[in-house]
């Protein structure tokens, strides 16, 4: 994990992590020689530690950078900093589609393919390039604030290919998007990309996958064998040519899908109908002539002579195995697979890998044991067969976000990780005891063994009211500013004894323990006769008001202080939707002003009076 201020390769300052999944963990940061925010994704450590991998990885996303396309995510720049590895690129406000779908569920239809159009127009550009994405997937297309698709991780499937099995369970993780031809092994081309966009469009109209499993074999073998459930047997009113799109892309043969992703794009923009063709049948080739018939003479003579070759070449295999020159199996254990194989060759002998396993000790590719001991003499071409190491064991982050420490640390452990660092902090939605935060996130997938840290409610704060009486009015407000605390109504009393504006009486009284958002009243001095002046300085208060389960509603008061006939009172509002203006217009003096705030998620109200901030309310 990179602290928060780390500076990568001199060039981009840390400024907050964004995600962390299997590969690499994505962190917001600031490029140092212009100030703009990119999302630098830093390989994990078990990957970085992979020369192969590295060298492939950083050539794709070399010629990835290459690659310019409104509706795809674009690379920067990508290097190393030592041990780090990463890749500098395009940093995207919004959301995944995955996390889009979540929460909106199915898609309506239309929204459905204008998301999956737009795809096919990076993927029409990638491929165009030479370049297959090779992990379409709702977790690498993400959607801008304004609806706009941008593809990511072009090349990155491509470079996990080349790893080792170690780094399966990052490709089984998209294995729901995966083509037939994926699942089976076989070579990859355009066609695989537009299979999973069939995946993903099937997923975005019914709010399913065609395939569901707890194991991802049995998911890849569903890919190879079966069909999906017709889309509209799910989604009735789905409209016709949306389901013949989807089964179309979703065709077990290569050639029987869209020839391309511009032809795939043209049906989902309703500029053709393809989808109604019938697959391309293979061209038929001229009939085989009838076979001829042989004399038996014939047969038994040929009979005959294989016969007696076969009886020579046996007795030939025989006497040269018995005059086969021995040599001695060498030690293969923590060899690199690649060097055990030409120590090997060197020796004269055959080495099959017969099982990989993990390991927290031996490195990926790396032999751990072989059947033959060293030092034992055997034929020259014995096979040698050995076992690999898998690398670390690879296991899934749970979700233990709101609920109790105790059922988080069972959680953990059943997950075969454990706790690392435990942080208490207040919460006021949270009660004590409760998990407020974890790192790594839920559903990354890590070493087994791995520390999972954690952020632990302590419950509300509860703050000391301070001594505000004899304390002028807006030292007094200024005061509980900064102990966060928002003044929620002001009352004036007539006093000859003390100065105009000086806090006369509080409430809650001074040294009562309470929490930031309990409302605080005070009372003001004002001369006898002078109720109705104007105050010298701007009065604003602040109270909470009923509202629904997930909004805030805030009733914001102003009294305009003496001064200009003209004075503009401004009210701006932020919070989870933006920033929004709800109020700008000039007031008299000793105007009270009224408005109600509605909010949601945390939320900052800033008063301005004259252009100038004079008060924010966090509520």
């Amino acid at each position: 994990m990179i602290a928060s201020g780390r500076v990568v390769a001199g060039r981009y300052e840390i400024l907050d992590r964004i995600s962390e999944g299997g590969m690499a963990t994505v962190y917001r940061a600031r490029r140092l020689t212009d100030g703009a925010v990119v999302a630098l994704k830093v390989l994990r450590e078990q990957f970085s530690g992979d020369a192969e991998f590295v060298e492939r990885f950083q050539r794709e996303a070399r010629a990835v950078s290459q690659l310019r396309h409104p509706c795809m995510v674009e690379i920067y720049d990508s290097g190393a900093d030592g041990p780090v590895h990463y890749i500098a690129m395009e940093y995207v406000e919004g959301s995944n589609l995955k996390e889009y779908l979540r929460r909106e569920g199915r898609l309506s239809p239309e929204r459905a393919l204008q998301i999956a159009a737009q795809v096919a127009d990076a993927l029409a550009h990638a491929h165009a390039h030479g370049i297959v994405h090779r992990d379409v997937k709702p977790q690498n297309i993400l959607l801008t604030a304004d609806g706009r698709v941008k593809v990511t991780d072009f090349g990155i499937a491509r470079a996990l290919s080349a790893a080792t099995i170690t780094h399966t369970g990052t490709v089984l993780g998209s294995v729901q998007y995966l083509s037939p031809e994926q699942a089976r092994g076989a070579a990859v081309g355009e066609a695989a990309d537009l299979y999973a966009l069939g995946v993903v469009l099937y997923e975005m109209v019914t709010g399913r996958l065609p395939f569901e499993d707890d194991a991802p074999i049995a998911l890849a073998l569903a890919h190879i064998h079966r069909d999906p459930p017709p889309p509209r047997m799910l989604v009735p009113d789905l409209p016709e040519r949306v389901e013949g799109i989807i089964l179309r892309a979703l065709r077990k043969a290569p050639a029987e899908r869209y020839r391309s992703a511009g032809e795939m794009r043209s049906d989902l923009l309703g500029q053709s109908d393809l989808w109604r063709l019938p697959p391309p049948q293979p061209a038929a080739g001229p009939a085989p002539a009838p076979p001829r018939r042989m004399p038996a003479s014939v047969i038994v003579g040929a009979s005959a002579v294989v016969l007696a070759v076969g009886l020579w070449l046996g007795w030939r295999a025989l006497a040269g195995y018995l005059t086969v020159p021995e040599v001695t199996v060498p030690d293969f254990v923590g060899q690199p697979l690649e060097v055990a194989e030409q120590m090997a060759q060197q020796a004269g002998l055959r080495l099959l890998v017969a099982e990989q396993v993990h390991s927290a000790t031996a490195p990926p590719h790396t032999v751990v044991s072989q059947d033959q001991p060293p030092g034992k003499v055997v034929k020259r071409g014995r096979v040698v067969r050995v076992t690999t190491s898998l690398g670390a064991e690879v296991v899934v982050v749970p979700d233990v976000e709101g609920r109790s420490l105790q059922e988080a640390r069972l959680l953990i452990d059943q997950a075969r990780l454990r706790i690392g660092e435990l942080r208490e902090a207040f919460d006021e939605q949270v009660a004590g005891g409760f998990v407020l935060a974890q790192d790594p996130q839920p559903g990354a997938r890590v070493e087994r063994g791995r520390a999972i840290n954690l952020v632990v409610s302590k419950g509300p704060q509860r703050l000391t009211m301070p001594a505000l009486i004899g304390r002028p009015l807006p030292e007094a407000r200024r005061l509980l500013q900064e102990m966060g605390i928002t003044l929620a109504e002001v009352r004036t009393a007539t006093r000859a004894d003390v100065d105009p504006g000086t806090v006369v009486e509080q409430s809650p009284a001074a040294g009562t323990r309470m929490r930031a958002q309990d409302p605080v009243a005070v009372t003001v001095a004002v001369r006898p006769g002078q109720e109705d002046v104007p105050p010298t300085t701007p009065v604003v208060t602040a109270q909470a008001q009923p509202g629904a389960a997930d909004e805030k509603v805030t009733l914001v008061q102003v009294v305009v202080p003496a001064g200009d006939p003209a004075q503009e009172v401004r009210i701006v509002v932020v919070d989870e939707t933006g920033v929004r203006e709800l109020l700008r217009q000039p007031f008299a003096p000793g105007d009270r002003v009224a408005e109600t705030v509605r909010s949601r998620g945390y939320t900052i109200i800033q008063v301005y009076l004259q252009g100038r901030l004079v008060q924010e309310i966090r509520p």
